[in-house]
């Protein structure tokens, strides 16, 4: 939040109360911006409830954070 604040001069209050996807592609043209390669991933799953789908993510995230190290 601070990073997207520092850039456009937005009060904590209008960040806060913008959708998350919103919010997920202001990050993401920031760190553009300055210099941060990004990739967009893909967050599909098999999984049928939302609770499932964000476990199943979860998992993938953790393991692929463990490959990094």
């Amino acid at each position: 939040m601070f990073a997207i604040a520092a850039e456009t001069g937005w009060p904590e209050e209008r960040i806060l109360f913008m959708p998350l996807a919103r919010l997920a592609e202001y990050q993401h043209c920031l760190l553009r911006r300055n210099g941060v390669r990004t990739n967009w991933i893909s967050a599909e799953t098999e999984q049928t409830t939302l609770r499932d789908q964000l476990e199943a993510l979860r998992e993938r995230w953790t393991a692929e954070d463990q490959v990094d190290l």
